[in-house]
């Protein structure tokens, strides 16, 4: 036996794979469906289950007994995916368009209604807005969501509409549906989004997609800010139209491919 056999720690094997389970089609699970997709009895199931809950890790609800990862498994996560390669080939094409244009640029995932931060630049001597790390409930008010939505099969976009509270945060916050959903379809077409005093008075964002370069699913966004003292909505979608969308295609062939369930559970 290798060393490194010798070292292997089965326990934390399951626990890894348990995690990895989850992912946008089954951000829920129950005891019972990782015990058998994972071939384990149900007491180790439950043992490590309760491990990753005590970590923090992973949540069950009391009632339903449905379990699902945690804010700080997002975090976790998060922070891997800034340590890697990928990170770095990113950072260095919004480095180079921050440098030669000298404007605000945000790269964020989503996960189910969150907005996960991956990278940020900001323009120098320029006042704009900086949206937090994780951010909930603004797919619908911000560029970066609006872009990751506009990703979406037209069926699911709906789905996904359908389930989210439209609440304002300024006077040009869109709440209605069907107005959202209309307006996604036209920046599908578009393949890019803007935000003109939706989220925050005196806010323009522009954003294009991002895209699993396997899959092709839509996985996030990138976005330019600008404050209304500098460009006109109008200016902004002359200006940066060609270029958001240049920037998104160049940034989602850099993105780590999404891998398939077989090969994280196999072995």
């Amino acid at each position: 036996m290798s060393k490194g056999k010798y070292y292997f720690s089965k326990s934390l094997e399951k626990g890894l794979k348990i995690l990895a389970l989850f992912n946008r089609e089954t951000p829920v699970l129950t005891q019972s469906r990782i015990a058998k997709t994972l071939d384990l009895n149900m007491t180790s199931t439950y043992r490590y289950i309760n491990t990753l809950v005590e970590l923090g890790y992973l949540e069950k609800d009391k009632k339903t007994k449905e379990i699902r990862p945690t804010i700080l498994c997002l975090l976790l996560c998060t922070n891997l995916m800034r340590a890697t390669d990928h990170l770095r080939l990113i950072k260095e094409v919004v480095d180079r368009i921050h440098g030669e244009y000298n404007i605000t640029i945000d790269v964020a995932f989503a996960v189910d209604d969150t907005l996960v931060r991956i990278y940020y630049r900001t323009a120098e001597e320029i006042l704009t807005f900086s949206l937090p790390d994780f951010s909930k409930n603004c797919l619908h008010n911000t560029a970066l969501g609006k872009a990751y939505l506009s990703s979406l099969p037209e069926e699911l976009m709906a789905d996904k509409i359908k389930s989210l509270e439209l609440n304002p945060k300024t006077k040009k916050t869109i709440v209605d549906k069907d107005i959202l959903f209309e307006d996604l379809k036209k920046a599908k077409k578009l393949k890019y989004v803007m935000s003109e005093e939706e989220y925050l008075d005196g806010l323009i964002t522009i954003s294009a997609p991002l895209f699993d370069p396997q899959t092709g699913k839509g996985v996030g966004a990138v976005c330019f800010d600008f404050s209304v003292l500098q460009h006109s909505a109008d200016d902004v979608r002359m200006k940066y139209a060609d270029l958001i969308r240049e920037t998104a295609a160049s940034l989602s062939k850099l993105l780590p491919p999404k891998r398939d369930h077989r090969q994280i559970t196999s072995g």
